[in-house]
């Protein structure tokens, strides 16, 4: 039996459909927790209704706070032997979950990615296209100094592009992913809003546990195409507040000793998307939108230059972790 953990990650809207489609696609046993990280009242009142009918789900009122904490808060309560973690604005699809359970119950394996699709609203429509299927932590030295480095492959492919084969990742991303109960149980949750996936997965390979990748079972995430709601953009502000963001960074140098790469990068974008989610707010076409936000950051880029000293980064990095 599997637990699934449905968390707000940007946004509290999502969450009634996130629901429904599992309980559409889910014709295996399991227990359902909807985590409220602060949802507006009307919206915890739809959320009861729409869980009335079913006897295998509660939600745990944890009041605002970030995603990471959340997990760290319920984790001991769950008694399966597997959990599902999956963003209230994302989706799962049919027959999503005997694709993860058989690879899960393989020697050694911690945590099992979905193949994670993306809506491509904020560009171009509603095409899906990759978001993640493997991602890998890569180093590169900067005038002596180690810089980690995220790299995602078929990064915005189309789905048809992807082998069909389960491969090995370094790391996950919480849109949707399995983890096996007991060991994450074992591992330590950090307290960040950025990293943790990246932390969690060098905790993984230093304990000699597998993450893997299985294609068959697709995750659909809303990547910020969908107009937020003002609540929404309030958790959003929270969850990404150049506060927390720093905090994160800083705790993952203090844990690892390592330095991440794309620092003010990650800054500029948070920035972009707060520039977006408003105009998208005050209903203004996406491509008003995008033309607006690409503006906006190059003012902003003007004023706070992202620091980047190499062409092409990630070709020029290596495999952090040691082969074999």
């Amino acid at each position: 039996m599997v637990t699934i953990v449905i968390s707000p990650r940007d946004r509290y809207t999502g969450i009634l459909e996130c629901i429904s489609r599992v309980y559409q696609y889910t014709t295996e046993p399991f227990k359902l927790i909807v985590l409220d990280l602060g949802y507006p009242k009307s919206l915890r009142r739809d959320i009861e209704r729409v869980l009335a009918p079913f006897d295998n789900a509660q939600i745990i009122d944890l009041g605002l706070m970030i995603p990471m904490r959340a997990i760290a808060a319920i984790r001991e309560q769950i008694d399966t032997p597997y959990t599902m973690f999956i963003d209230n604005d994302s989706i799962v699809t049919s027959n999503w979950l005997p694709p993860l359970l058989e690879v899960a119950r393989l020697d050694d394996v911690a945590v099992v990615n979905p193949l994670t699709l993306e809506k491509e609203g904020v560009d171009r429509g509603a095409k899906l296209r990759t978001h993640l299927f493997t991602n890998e932590i890569r180093s590169i030295d900067v005038s002596g100094v180690k810089y980690l480095i995220e790299a995602k492959s078929y990064r915005r492919s189309l789905p048809e592009a992807l082998p069909e084969e389960i491969r090995p990742s370094d790391m996950f991303e919480l849109h949707g992913v399995m983890f096996n109960t007991q060991i994450l149980k074992t591992i330590d949750i950090p307290d960040m809003v950025i990293r943790e996936h990246i932390d969690i997965g060098i905790q993984l390979h230093r304990m000699g546990k597998k993450v893997l990748s299985q294609p068959k079972s697709v995750v659909i995430f809303d990547n910020l195409g969908t107009r937020m709601k003002l609540s929404d953009m309030r958790y959003f502000f929270h969850r990404w507040s150049k506060r927390l963001c720093w905090h994160s960074a800083r705790e993952f140098e203090r844990r690892w000793g390592l330095n991440f790469y794309s620092e003010d990068a990650m800054y500029l974008w948070v920035f972009r998307r707060r520039v977006f989610l408003i105009c998208r707010w005050l209903y203004l076409p996406i491509p008003v939108a995008n033309k607006l936000t690409g503006a906006a950051a190059r003012l902003y880029n003007f004023f706070n230059p992202v620091w980047e000293p190499l062409d092409d980064p990630i070709a020029k990095s290596e495999r952090y972790f040691p082969e074999g």
